[in-house]
């Protein structure tokens, strides 16, 4: 056959000229899908998607499809967009099925914004070979089980037959409604087949909500939103995209049974569920009637609010810095942690739940001792692959249960339930610590305790997941960890009078419950944790630090295989590498909007490293507390991490900077001899007023807006330093 020469401008990689496979001249892309693998071929296309399917680009001519990924080896810079003819010369490869270049010896862009090809219209059991890597359409679709589209395969059905989707853990719909009727499906035909050889497993990739065309029927247009919870009851909100009746199926099992609702129609739906008695966990589905046509949106647990009213209280172990508090000092409980748990654990009366990834101190596992000779049932979970070993001084009577199919870390959860069934005595310890002797007096950590039945009920639900049943022993032939794990649990209580939303993995979404709120933040998001590497949380600062959002952090790993660290921090976000330090940043939290009182300031903490494994192997819980004073002590300890070893310090008058005049009024001259990366003035509470970038030692500042008083300025310099000092503004 005749060699290929690459177009002019075209890198090849010369080790691929030594392979012992055919190189093939330009060809149509069905020739080439019929030479053997391993064959270098060069072809030209049409690109039909863009970064929404990841680094993999899908090419079509006017005979077929082909998929091209720019694995290991790649040239670089292959990420062409929607609509542009490229041509590609590479090695054929087939990974688990499919049929694709890899890697990319050499490609060139001829032209762009061509229209797309017109998709393949056929039926579920028509995706095949024939088709894969083109657009295809399927019309008529029905989407199974409601809710939001997950991360990975979901199915559909059209005239009687069935076919998968499937979307990558970053993918734009990941989260989105599920279609309530039917809609028109429109993709890129591809394979996942792990067989030998491969002979199905064909899928269609939609590339974004566009691909999801509704017909004349009734659909979602919005998740269905738990709003006014109540001992009582609550109420489920969302919305339709034509008018139609407002119901809901419910009831204490997953059969449902009773409705309530309104046949009256509406774009904009709610329904009050009343009667239901305190801390009651009810089944529901929201749904709205248009003719013959219904639109349904997810069966959900759900949950009313406590009889008695709740709490939220935090301590951490390591210094924290009261002097930014907004009015709620945080409680450092340097030394002490271990006794502050025990302390709890000695609350106990009736029951206590413990489910830690490791254990060596003696002082909580004594106290568990004497919950038990006191008559409590205690159950432990912890995770087989760690030493555990002052669980060696644990009673005998303590049934203890290891997960031993570890992929990830396992059974990484921190939690011990006290009481649940007591109204006046559940409590949830949580956070991040493990009960270890490094993680409780020397890494940086942080403990959640809530008093609040409803949320108890909730973690024993999760525990008695794990435990394989409701009773004092454990059934290891019932207990399910890691993917086994299902969705069981509610999601939102009202403890006292704050909103605490609750997450167990990997069943339960939890990097995109987390992702869903840093796409909303307003003003800030404070980072302190052990690890960065899921992309998809990478991406979501990435635009929140675009849309003007200030990001920050401090990350234990800023080397970790598969860091995002220096992704961000190239992109201008400030964040710090805590790796130097002796002990582990063993945090695994962000703060919203701690200081904007037109936001929703909030704390996400909990086991959760911001990891894949994390979301999909691991056995992790995640708090989200809504509450301006815990968010307030959480920024009191990160301002403690960072200040740490980022050198901040507070100056003031002529020294490392100098301000004039004093006071201001009009105007600010901020000097700093290490030259200035950017400038902050926050007010009394801690919320950013102004700021501007600098490049050299003198920046200007326009103060003439802002009211008199007292401010704090922060300045960065190009060394990395921040100082801080405090300035005021004449009346």
């Amino acid at each position: 056959m005749p060699i290929a020469v690459p177009l002019p401008g075209m890198r090849v990689l010369l080790p691929f000229l030594l392979l012992p496979a055919l190189l093939n001249a330009q060809s149509d892309i069905a020739e080439a899908r019929t030479y053997a693998i391993g064959s270098v071929v060069t072809i030209t296309g049409i690109v039909t998607n863009g970064p929404e399917l990841g680094s993999i680009r899908y090419l079509q001519d006017g005979t077929a499809g082909i998929a091209v990924f720019p694995g290991s080896s790649s040239v670089p810079g292959f990420a062409p967009a929607s609509g542009q003819e490229v041509q590609v010369t590479g090695p054929l490869k087939l990974f688990n099925g499919l049929l694709e270049i890899d890697p990319v010896m050499g490609f060139q862009v001829l032209s762009s914004n061509n229209p797309l090809p017109a998709p393949q219209l056929l039926t579920p059991n028509e995706l095949g070979e024939d088709v894969e890597g083109m657009l295809v359409r399927v019309n008529g679709c029905q989407f199974t089980g409601g809710g939001t589209f997950p991360s990975g395969t979901s199915t559909f059905s059209s005239i009687g037959q069935n076919a998968p989707i499937y979307l990558w853990n970053g993918h734009s719909l990941v989260g989105d409604p599920v279609p309530g009727g039917l809609v028109d499906l429109i993709g890129i035909c591809s394979q996942y087949d792990t067989g030998n050889p491969p002979v199905g497993g064909y899928q269609v990739l939609p590339r974004g909500s566009g691909d999801l065309v509704p017909s004349t029927t009734i659909n979602l247009t919005s998740g269905v939103e738990q709003q006014a919870i109540t001992p009582d009851g609550f109420t489920l909100s969302w919305s339709t995209n034509l008018a139609g009746s407002s119901e809901v199926a419910w009831g204490p099992t997953p059969a449902l049974g009773s409705f309530a609702g309104s046949g009256t129609p509406a774009i904009a739906h709610s329904v009050a569920l009343t009667g239901l008695g305190p801390a009651a966990f009810v089944h529901a589905r929201a749904f709205s009637v248009l003719g013959s046509d219904t639109a349904w949106g997810e069966r959900t647990l759900y949950s009313t609010a406590s009889a008695v009213p709740g709490w939220v209280r935090v301590v951490f172990n390591r210094e924290v810095d009261t002097s930014v508090s907004q009015g709620t000092p945080a409680v450092s409980a340097l030394g002490s942690i271990a006794d502050s748990i025990a302390a709890y654990i000695d609350l106990a009366q009736s029951t206590l739940d413990v489910a830690v990834y490791n254990t060596s101190n003696y002082t909580i596992v004594g106290a568990v001792n004497d919950a038990l000779a006191r008559g409590v049932q205690v159950r432990w979970i912890a995770e087989g692959a760690n030493a555990n070993f002052a669980l060696s001084a644990l009673n005998n009577g303590v049934p203890v249960l290891y997960r031993t199919n570890s992929p990830g870390s396992g059974m990484h959860n921190k939690f011990v339930v006290i009481d649940a069934d007591d109204p006046a005595n559940a409590h949830v310890l949580s956070g991040s610590t493990n009960f270890t002797q490094g993680n409780l007096f020397d890494d940086p950590n942080n403990l959640v305790i809530v008093r609040d039945q409803a949320l108890a009920l909730a973690y024993t639900l999760e525990f008695e997941e794990m435990w394989g049943g409701t009773g004092p022993q454990p059934v290891p032939a019932n207990s399910r960890f890691g993917e086994d794990k299902t969705d069981n649990t509610p999601h939102r209580f009202q403890v006292g009078g704050t909103l605490v939303e609750s997450f167990f993995s990997p069943s339960d979404g939890t990097t995109h419950a987390i992702r869903e709120h840093l796409d909303v933040a307003q003003s800030s998001i404070e980072l302190a944790l052990f690890i960065l590497t899921e992309n998809t949380l990478r991406d979501a600062l990435l635009e929140a630090h675009a849309d003007g959002v200030w990001v920050r952090g401090v990350v234990d790993d800023a080397n970790a295989p598969g860091s995002d660290f220096f992704t961000l921090t190239s992109a201008g976000i400030d964040l710090y590498d805590h790796s130097a330090f002796p002990e582990l940043l063993h945090h695994k939290y962000a703060i919203l909007d701690h200081s904007d009182p037109g936001g929703d300031p909030l704390v996400i903490t909990g086991s959760h490293n911001w990891t894949f494994s994390a979301n999909t192997v691991n056995d992790e819980n995640t708090l989200i507390i809504h509450d301006p004073a815990v968010a307030d002590q959480f920024f009191q300890e990160w301002t403690a991490r960072r200040d740490a070893f980022t050198g901040v310090a507070e100056v003031g008058g002529k020294g490392p900077i100098a301000t004039w005049p004093v006071p201001f009024h009009e105007g600010l001259q901020v000097t700093a001899d290490d030259g200035i990366v950017e400038v902050r003035l926050l007010d009394t509470t801690g919320r950013i007023v102004l700021a501007e970038a600098g490049q050299g030692p003198t920046i200007q500042l326009r103060t003439a807006h802002l009211a008199g008083g007292g401010y704090v300025l922060e300045v960065r310099e190009r060394s990395g330093r921040t100082l801080r000092s405090n300035v005021v503004k004449a009346p």
